[in-house]
């Protein structure tokens, strides 16, 4: 029975990794950035996510509805005035992402057989952290438009404090390629002992079904942890141990489908800010204690 049940999952993960492309949308494989805006005073009072613009949610439902054929829930966090340029990316990525929702519904006249199925959107934009230097969101959630399973929804949003501009990876770094280099070696050996902690066992498998699951493994793992922009741009900076620290690290995101199969989830891996600390922009020297 273990036998059958391993060559199972390794049938199902080749079969994932495959489709992984057709499956994740775009979008949620990075960060939005948005405009710029200028700090106002660290004073000023926490403030609700802002209102729609009119423009940009023409035709739009609420970011909590339900109808017959779909359900939406979107939650936004308060954030102070003087972020005004996150709320609004992140104003800007729930109406794009209801947007989309929304045309991938199925048209219950030309597939009936969705006519009678409600399809859901939910989104989940937290305050993951704050430093002295930086606020990151994470967006996590899923969307299931009839698919054989709902496509996960993950992205983070790093807002610089002092320039009030939303920053990417290889905003910090006098050497992005260098940096993540390094990020990439760690990352790497990090999950590879996760992933080798929980693999099969002699006795768990024939012989031959332990190795190809480590074989699909170790590809999918190195390919996803490869120090590409793309590969890096989900992550968020963590926090110190009270407010006023700097941070101890990043943490980075890899959303399902980059690293491992889908039933293996998210993936994260911690970094210490020495691993980086040498390749840092000196505006950004400070922001991280290594």
């Amino acid at each position: 029975m273990k036998s059958l049940t391993l060559l199972c999952l390794i049938a199902a993960l080749a079969i994932i990794a495959l489709t992984a492309c057709q499956q994740q949308p775009e979008s949620d494989a990075s960060p939005r950035t948005a405009a710029n805006a200028s700090a106002a005073s660290a004073s000023t009072p926490v403030i609700p996510p802002p209102a729609p613009a009119s423009a940009s949610t023409a035709g739009l439902p609420g970011d909590h509805a339900t109808t017959r054929h779909y359900r939406i829930a979107i939650d936004l966090p308060p954030l102070p005035a003087n972020e005004k340029s996150l709320a609004d990316a992140l104003r800007t990525t729930a109406n794009h992402a209801k947007r989309d929702f929304l045309d991938a519904l199925p048209d219950p006249e030309q597939m009936p057989e969705f006519a009678n199925r409600q399809f859901e959107m939910q989104l989940d934009f937290k305050v993951a952290a704050n430093t002295p230097a930086f606020t990151s969101v994470r967006e996590t959630g899923m969307q299931d438009t009839g698919g054989a399973h709902p496509i996960p929804v993950e992205a983070a949003f790093v807002f610089d404090r002092k320039t009030g501009k939303l920053i990417t990876l290889d905003d910090l770094f006098t050497d992005p390629d260098a940096a993540r280099t390094a990020l990439a070696n760690f990352a790497h050996d990090t999950l590879l002992k996760k992933f080798m902690a929980n693999a099969p066992k002699p006795g768990e498998g024939s012989p031959e079904a332990i190795r190809e699951w480590k074989t699909n493994m170790t590809q999918m793992l190195g390919d996803g942890t490869k120090p590409t922009s793309v590969n890096y741009s989900v992550f968020v900076v963590r926090a110190g141990t009270a407010p006023d620290v700097a941070s101890p690290g990043l943490t980075l995101i890899f959303p399902p489908y980059q690293v491992a199969a889908y039933v293996y989830g998210t993936q994260t891996a911690d970094v210490p800010a020495s691993v980086f600390a040498k390749f840092l922009k000196p505006a950004y020297a400070s922001a991280f204690a290594p």
